[in-house]
Order: C-alpha cells, then sequence, then structure tokens
C-alpha cells in the first residue's frame, strides 16, 4: 500500500472505469442525514450511504462527526465526482462519511454482476460456505452478522470500538452467566493481537469511514479470507481487492427513486436501506 488513501486510491479507480465505459456524469441532487447514516442521491440512479458515526460511538465527538449544512448546500448540483475529491482526504469523520457517500454512489453502476463477472470477479460467493470449523474466525464490527457465523468455527472472536459491555447480555437464573454465548468480544486496540491469528477476518465497511482500513487489513494479512462487509463497502471492489481483501460483501440500491422516497419518510435510514437494498457478494479468481 502506498501513501494514498483507500479512498483516495478508490476516487481515481473510479475516474478510469467511468472514462473506459463511458458513463454519464452523476451529479448530487440532495444528502439524507440521520444520527447513523449519511445517504447521497445523486442524478442517473446513483444512491451512495456510509456511516456517520453519530450518536453510535463514544469515540468520536460532534468536533468529528457534525455536518456542515451549508457546504452540503453549495454542492447541491455538482459533480459527484467533485464533491468526493473535495472531502474524501479531509481530516474530520463527517466529511470523509460525505466523500465515502459519493463514491459508493458513482460505484453503483460499477457493481452490477454483468460488470464485476466481466472483468473475471466472481459474484455470488457465500462467506458461509467457506468458513471451516477449524477456523478462528475475527468479525471486526459488532452487528447482526455475527449470528450468521456463530458455531460455524472453531473460534469466534469480535472486535468493536465500543467497549465489550456494551454487547453483553446477563441472564440470571439459578447461576448467573453473560452471553453472547461462544462469542469473545475485544476492544478495539486488541485488533492486532486478535487479527494476527485469524484465519477468516470480516471487515466492517466502517473502517473506510473513520480511517482505519489499512491498519486493520495490514493486521489481517495472514487471514485465509478477508471480507469486507456493509452498506459502507459499496466501493467499487476492484481497489478493495488490490488492497488486501478478496471478497466483498455488501449492497447497491435496486431502486433508487422509492430509495429517495423512503429516505425522507421511514423511520430511520436503515429502514429505507433494507426495503430498496440489492444484496451483492464478489470476490477474486480464486473463489471460482
Amino acid at each position: 500500500m502506498n501513501s494514498k488513501t483507500i479512498l483516495e486510491k478508490g476516487y481515481q479507480k473510479i475516474i478510469q472505469e467511468y472514462q473506459r465505459l463511458d458513463l454519464p456524469e452523476g451529479r448530487v441532487r440532495k444528502f439524507g442525514l440521520n444520527p447513523g447514516w449519511n445517504a447521497v442521491i445523486g442524478t442517473n440512479g446513483c444512491c451512495g450511504v456510509a456511516m456517520s458515526f453519530q450518536d453510535n460511538n463514544p469515540r468520536y465527538g460532534a468536533d468529528q462527526t457534525g455536518l456542515d449544512f451549508i457546504y452540503l448546500q453549495t454542492c447541491i448540483g455538482r459533480p459527484l465526482v467533485e464533491v468526493a475529491r473535495e472531502t474524501i482526504a479531509k481530516p474530520s469523520i463527517s466529511q470523509r462519511s460525505i466523500g465515502l457517500t459519493a463514491l459508493n454512489a458513482l460505484s453503483q453502476p460499477l457493481v452490477t454482476d454483468e460488470v464485476l463477472q466481466d472483468k473475471g470477479f466472481t459474484t455470488g460467493v457465500e462467506v458461509k460456505d467457506l468458513v471451516r470449523s477449524d477456523d478462528n474466525l475475527v468479525i471486526v464490527g459488532y452487528g447482526g452478522l455475527i449470528k450468521s457465523y456463530a458455531g460455524r468455527c472453531r473460534e469466534l472472536h469480535v472486535t468493536d470500538q465500543r467497549p465489550p459491555e456494551v454487547f453483553r447480555t446477563t441472564i440470571v437464573g439459578e447461576t448467573i452467566t453473560h452471553g453472547p454465548a461462544g462469542i469473545t468480544v475485544h476492544p478495539a486496540d486488541e485488533n492486532r493481537e486478535v487479527l494476527v491469528d485469524a484465519d477468516v477476518a470480516i471487515i466492517t465497511g466502517s473502517t473506510l469511514v473513520n480511517g482505519t482500513f489499512e491498519e486493520v487489513v495490514r493486521y489481517a494479512k495472514n487471514a485465509r479470507i478477508r471480507a469486507l462487509y456493509g452498506s459502507s463497502a459499496q466501493l467499487i471492489p476492484d481497489v478493495l481487492f488490490e488492497n488486501g481483501i478478496n471478497i466483498v460483501m455488501s449492497v447497491a440500491i435496486s431502486d433508487p427513486e422509492k430509495f429517495e422516497f423512503d429516505v425522507m419518510n421511514a423511520p430511520d435510514m436503515e429502514t429505507a436501506l433494507r426495503k430498496h437494498q440489492r444484496k451483492y457478494n464478489v470476490g477474486t479468481s480464486e473463489f471460482l
């Protein structure tokens, strides 16, 4: 990996692909913002989302996650590539999040099965089917994905920037026990020691937002499988494969018009995403 960040590399790869495929330029129409997610709705059906880290991570305060609404208004009507270029290298999480929403929106036409298969990538890869019973599996980022892997491997470890006690359930019966059972939860500052022995590492796409992607992937360099997952991970997979990832599990927006309506009217962004997302799993040729 060179000195450019993964977002800067993604920007360059997207520019190359738009030129190669002669795709029309997308422009910003609207932003949708809530405490968990930021979204951009662009022209040509280009929509993208990224984790915002507002109100859901004690490590980051308003100085890191607060958004400048006046700046966002100046972006309306401008090319998505310009907004991405301005924000992806900024120091604050909020600016990088907006930059990633723009990159993910631009990636929308680049993550269809047809485009991915034309490049020789493998679509429909199921990580669950590739996990072995004797694997040491590490998931970076505690979420609903965990239940799909519990019981499939020898060890299951989870790291998260939030304190481990946030995820602990206390069961009071004849004895007092704690859950989740069969899962060891670690703070993020144990990423290195946990990931170095991983056979399979499944990494949240939010690492693209908070700037930890390169570090986490480096720690997991010995893993047989290094997967990136989540709505924030819609970034063109070519650049992810070139920088240590070999499987991407993400989503694209299946119906941009209905997504735009629900961003404004659904109770939360995750509801809008669930209703209008098209899941896709793609891997490098080794998974053919």
